[in-house]
């Protein structure tokens, strides 16, 4: 019988069942819309049609098919079109994208993939109920969540989840005999609401350590870390660019994703135990019940306000006056450079200078060693400029010459040498 189930799949699958066969019946066949043609001892069913009935006692499944027999006796027809077809003891399942059969066969619990479509082969193999595994957000009821500066909030919140192991999920959360024969269920309550409250475990857990009343004073974060830092360090502070500053700063802790990252951590913990993801816990709002205590907060938030904007106009002033003086040191410098480049040059240039003028002599004392006549010359410049004005020189002929004129003049009376 497994064998003939097969061979129906197979049929039922192919192209052969999309096309309609001639049907030849001993009585007038009926209308075209009729769905179970049981006159006479011939039978037909129509395109895109399975069959189910009987035959000598025994269920017959076939496809698109011509019989003619006085035993056999047509049952039922019935659309593929539909998700669930119970074909007597058997049952024909089709599982679309994205979603998981939950079927029991003699008590196990066996999970169909999405996407196909399967042949449940016994009567004891049933199918109990389709399991969604798409992306679902649900709203999380207002929680009255206490906060670690005991501030009561009432919290406004979703998640968001999804089925990950639907085997495990269908094992340890969902119910699965809860639903009545010919009722096609996709809904998983008893899941649904584990993971919601869950969820709200986990935002519970995170509200609890978040300082609410932070987010209303942050002027008084701000002095506070003015005090604990040392002059010095304020000082370097100063030129640095006020968002640098307030990098990684939040203005309402409940928003703080990284730590909403932990509480969806945190949740996980526990759905991976049935199969579940929590992909994100998100907070919509969160308002102190007490109106006399938001009013307060307001009224903190608007001086914090005045004191940020203060100080942000104070640390602006710092910094313009850091560039300024930054700017007048450059100018110093690079001015001092300047000089000191000049100077260099100077002294390059002089010291070029008297290197070039010893150079012109050497080669000009040089030049007149070489030549005889250069040689008198420089003599005759060199005595020429040893005499004075009032001076005088006589040149002789010969050596004898000018001792014989020295002597002559020694010789007359009352004189003395050749000066009168």
């Amino acid at each position: 019988m497994t064998s003939f189930a097969t061979a129906t799949e197979r049929f039922l699958s192919s192209s052969r069942a999309t096309s309609a066969l001639p049907l030849t019946t001993s009585t007038p066949p009926k209308s075209p819309r009729s769905h179970s043609p049981d006159e006479g001892d011939s039978w037909g069913l129509r395109s895109r049609r399975a069959g189910g009935g009987r035959h000598g006692g025994h269920a017959v499944h076939v496809g698109i098919h011509v019989w003619t027999t006085e035993t056999r006796t047509c049952k039922q027809a019935v659309a593929l079109d539909q998700h669930e077809i119970g074909l007597g003891p058997y049952t024909l399942l089709t599982v679309d994208e994205g979603y998981a059969a939950v079927t029991q066969n003699n008590g196990q619990q066996l999970i169909l993939s999405g996407g196909h479509t399967h042949l449940l082969d016994h009567k004891n193999w049933r199918f109990e109920k389709f399991m969604t595994l798409k992306i679902q957000t649900d709203d999380l009821e207002k929680i009255q969540a206490t906060s670690a500066d005991n501030i009561t909030m009432l919290v406004t919140s979703t998640v968001t989840w999804r089925i990950s192991d639907p085997t495990l999920a269908a094992t340890m959360a969902a119910e699965t005999m809860a639903t009545g024969a010919g009722h096609v269920s996709t809904d998983i309550p008893k899941l649904r609401q584990d993971v919601l409250k869950q969820a709200i475990a986990s935002l519970a857990s995170f509200v609890g350590g978040v300082n609410y009343s932070d987010s209303f004073h942050m002027a008084a974060q701000v002095q506070g870390r003015r005090h604990q830092s040392s002059p010095a360090s304020a000082r370097s502070e100063a030129g640095r660019e006020l968002e640098a500053e307030r990098a990684g700063k939040l203005d309402n802790p409940l928003y703080d994703a990284a730590r909403l990252s932990d509480a969806v951590a945190h949740a996980n913990s526990t759905t991976a135990s049935y199969g579940v993801e929590i992909l994100s816990i998100n907070i919509l709002s969160a308002v102190p019940i007490d109106d006399k205590l938001t009013q307060a907060l307001a009224c903190g938030a608007v001086a914090s306000a005045q004191a940020l904007q203060s100080e942000t106009a104070a640390r602006g002033n710092a910094k313009a006056t850091f560039i300024e003086a930054e700017a007048l040191a450059e100018r110093a410098r690079i001015e001092a450079e300047g000089v000191a480049k000049s100077e260099v040059i100077r002294a390059r240039a002089q010291a070029e200078s008297a290197l070039l003028v010893a150079e012109g002599n050497k080669k000009s004392a040089d030049l007149l060693a070489t030549s005889q006549v250069a040689v008198d010359l420089a003599k005759m410049e060199r005595s020429a400029a040893m005499i004075g004005p009032s001076d005088k020189f006589f040149f002789g002929q010969e050596p004898s010459y000018m001792a014989n004129l020295v002597l002559k003049g020694a010789s007359a009376p009352g004189k003395v040498g050749i000066f009168s």
